[in-house]
């Protein structure tokens, strides 16, 4: 598509990720960038003056220093990736709930051994974040006859009842969720909002899950609730520092299930958004906005 339109391609195409100096060399004179989870703070922006567009491979921004991107006058987009994250969110919540990563590893090493479990339908889940993510998630709930809670910013009147959740005040959903699934992005307001405070504040017995941001949550906060028992269990997929540190005490409860920050790493989910990311320059280039424009 970016060809058949004219455009010259350049890829870092080293397998890693690059040094400042050689993303500066490699974006210097673009006209779009097509970006992941490298930084574009006012510092890398500095050589971007060409730049129309910047779009995201992704939907987490916490990488990217906003306010000089509008004050330079560049569009900014993101894909959706909403379906495989929602998708991967009622696998951890399934998962953990049946102590899958239990029974996986003691039928590897022959334990027969049987665990409690519990059943999904007839607990109330809640969503912390209700954007497009948190929205699918609430879809894909609705045939486990759950009840939906939501606690988030901005939401319009009535905007959860049509999604098929219950609006409720943050301490609500704390005291009332079998289930909490995040669903925010990374930001200083958002920076370790679960902490030892909140996770006390959780109900007894609930499960928490984590497909947003590691930075979110307070892990050694959250490791004492899990370990001492006053939380069942979690699903993580992202986490405070990544790649993870093997010797993070999170791993060596046999109650958490894990995963390497890859609930969007779908096929379908992959092909999509590099589609979405072609069409948002053409649209640039044609004067318009990107598909799923930001700023």
């Amino acid at each position: 598509m970016l060809t058949d339109a004219g455009f010259e391609l350049v890829c870092n195409d080293t397998g890693r990720k690059l040094s400042r100096e050689e993303q500066k060399d490699m974006i210097s004179g673009c006209f779009a960038i097509i970006t992941g989870t490298e930084p574009y703070d006012a510092d890398m922006l500095s050589v971007c003056g060409d730049c129309k567009v910047i779009t995201r491979l992704g939907v987490g921004l916490d990488n990217y220093d906003l306010k000089t991107m509008k004050e330079m006058e560049i569009k900014v987009g993101v894909i959706a990736n909403n379906n495989a994250v929602a998708e991967f969110t009622l696998t951890l919540i399934l998962a953990a709930m049946k102590n899958i990563t239990r029974y996986t590893e003691g039928v590897r090493s022959g334990n027969w051994q049987r665990y409690p479990m519990f059943e999904l339908s007839g607990k109330t889940v809640g969503l912390v974040g209700f954007g497009r993510i948190g929205k699918r998630v609430a879809h894909l709930l609705r045939g486990f006859d759950v009840k939906i809670l939501t606690y988030a910013l901005g939401l319009q009147p009535n905007e959860a009842a049509e999604n098929g959740a219950e609006e409720v005040s943050f301490e609500t959903l704390l005291e009332k969720s079998d289930i909490i699934s995040l669903h925010l992005p990374a930001s200083a307001d958002t920076y370790h909002m679960f902490d030892r405070s909140v996770f006390d504040r959780m109900k007894p017995g609930a499960y928490f899950i984590n497909t947003s941001r590691g930075a979110l949550v307070d892990e050694a906060a959250l490791y004492e609730a899990l370990s001492n028992g006053h939380l069942s269990g979690a699903g993580l997929d992202v986490f405070e520092r990544e790649p993870t540190d093997p010797s993070n005490p999170l791993f060596t409860l046999p109650n958490v299930v894990l995963s390497p920050h890859s609930a969007a790493m779908t096929y379908e989910s992959n092909y999509n958004a590099g589609i979405t990311c072609a069409r948002s320059i053409l649209n640039v280039l044609n004067g318009g906005e990107p598909v799923y424009p930001v700023i």
